[in-house]
């Protein structure tokens, strides 16, 4: 794959929060068919939020409004963000079967398991008023650049089997399918990355085919590389600096999230060393500030892990957290234009919040070849060193948290400090961060 990095000058932007419902996180329970809120800042959590349809089974945070995909009941509801008032609900085809979403302009785009259908719907007057047969029960689906993109499970249910798995091409305009491209077996969810590509999660066939990813880039309109990442890897999420998390199940002895390098295809955090969260985890999501959130389906609860993946905390959920939604006013984002080859030296870019009182997240720029071992390392005024952070790698981008604690574990008075990267003796890029206590 290409070692590239879309636009790493790291842009950190804090919008007014004054009267806005952002620094949320929105998690659709499917068995209790509630919605549950976490305040981000807080910690509070509102388990009766709304009251849902039958089986809901995604929210999606689109243009003011809090869309929720029930799947029995074969409905959207669309409420209000900020007072999560019901404002419309709209109706799908009875026994459709409706999956995922993804929106678009004045337009939402529904997958139809049971119907093999994909529809559109109309967000001023809350209508479907298109429809394309797709077959093969597709579930995730994803609009670009005037093409909706659907993969197609090729699901068998008189034998539960799978067969080749799809993407599915449909033309926005003409709601006409273009052509179709083969990928891995079960295709059940696709993400886009900052390098316009496409990452087709393949879930296998809970048999004897293990998980990948496969890579389809816009551009050329080809699929073009293949991330064997093994294990029952379901729903995506990537963070701003390019990390994927990939929502594994774990239904034994702990929750499982993966994790791989977006551009350079490699893995991080796999079946042998995954991510351990709550029991079951079925949706991940990334926070502006790259903190991790899992939805663990069968302990109930959402799992809260810093960048690199230490649990910080757990919240009690509704029975059966299936996916989360989070709408947060931290933008940590890149510039398209800035798309550059991987340096030789991995470099510290900078760390929200500065200052701050509890912890903060060190963002770093990876580079090519660097495989071992790293720490970022953090020294008082005095340049004594306080303690050692373990990044996975630096040969990516990524990022750590520092929870403003030394070696003692004692937290560290107020003060300056600076983080700098171990990298053989030859010198790196100092960060200074300040401690407000």
């Amino acid at each position: 794959m290409r070692h590239l990095i879309a636009g790493l000058i790291l842009a950190i932007s804090i919008l007014s929060s004054v009267g806005r419902a952002d620094n949320r996180a929105y998690v659709v329970n499917n068995l209790a068919e509630t919605l549950s809120m976490i305040d981000l800042e807080t910690g509070a959590v509102d388990n009766q939020a709304a009251i849902l349809g039958e089986t809901p089974n995604q929210a999606v945070v689109y243009d003011g409004y809090l869309y929720v995909v029930n799947s029995v009941s074969a409905n959207i509801l669309k409420f209000d963000k900020e007072t999560l008032q019901l404002t419309a609900d709209i109706p799908l085809p009875i026994g459709s079967n409706p999956y995922f979403a993804d929106f678009h302009g004045n337009y939402g785009y529904v997958t139809g398991w049971v119907s093999g259908k994909v529809y559109r719907v109309n967000l001023a007057s809350n209508t479907v008023d298109r429809e394309v047969e797709t077959g093969r029960y597709p579930e995730g689906i994803l609009y670009d650049g005037g093409r909706i993109y659907v993969t197609r499970t090729n699901f068998n249910p008189n034998d539960f089997s799978y067969g080749q798995g799809d993407i599915a091409v449909i033309n926005a305009s003409s709601f006409e399918i273009e052509g179709y491209h083969n990928v891995g077996i079960n295709p059940q969810w696709i993400s886009k990355s900052p390098d316009d590509r496409l990452h087709v999660v393949c879930t296998g066939n809970y048999v004897n085919i293990e998980g990948s990813v496969h890579i389809y880039d816009l551009a050329s309109g080809q699929m073009v590389d293949t991330v064997a990442i093994g294990g029952q890897p379901g729903q995506l999420a990537i963070s701003a600096l390019g990390i994927g998390y990939l929502a594994a199940g774990g239904w034994f002895e702990s929750g499982m999230i993966f994790s791989y390098d977006i551009f350079s295809g490699q893995v991080l955090r796999g079946p042998s060393n995954p991510i351990s969260a709550g029991l079951g985890v079925t949706s991940v999501g990334v926070d502006g500030r790259g903190f991790i959130y899992s939805c663990d389906f069968g302990d109930d609860t959402v799992t809260k892990l810093d960048p690199s993946g230490q649990i910080i905390r757990g919240f009690g959920l509704g029975d059966g957290p299936i996916s989360i939604a989070i709408d947060d006013d931290v933008v940590i984002g890149t510039d398209p234009e800035d798309i550059t080859e991987l340096p030789d030296k991995p470099t510290l870019m900078e760390n929200y919040p500065n200052p701050f009182n509890g912890g903060t997240v060190i963002a770093y720029r990876g580079a090519k070849g660097w495989n071992e071992d790293s720490f970022i390392e953090i020294y008082d005024i005095g340049g004594k060193l306080i303690i050692k952070l373990k990044s996975e790698t630096l040969a990516a981008p990524g990022m750590v948290y520092w929870d403003g604690r030394g070696r003692d574990s004692e937290f560290c008075p107020s003060g300056v400090y600076f983080a700098r990267i171990s990298d053989r003796g030859n010198g790196s890029k100092v960060l200074k961060m300040t401690i407000l206590r």
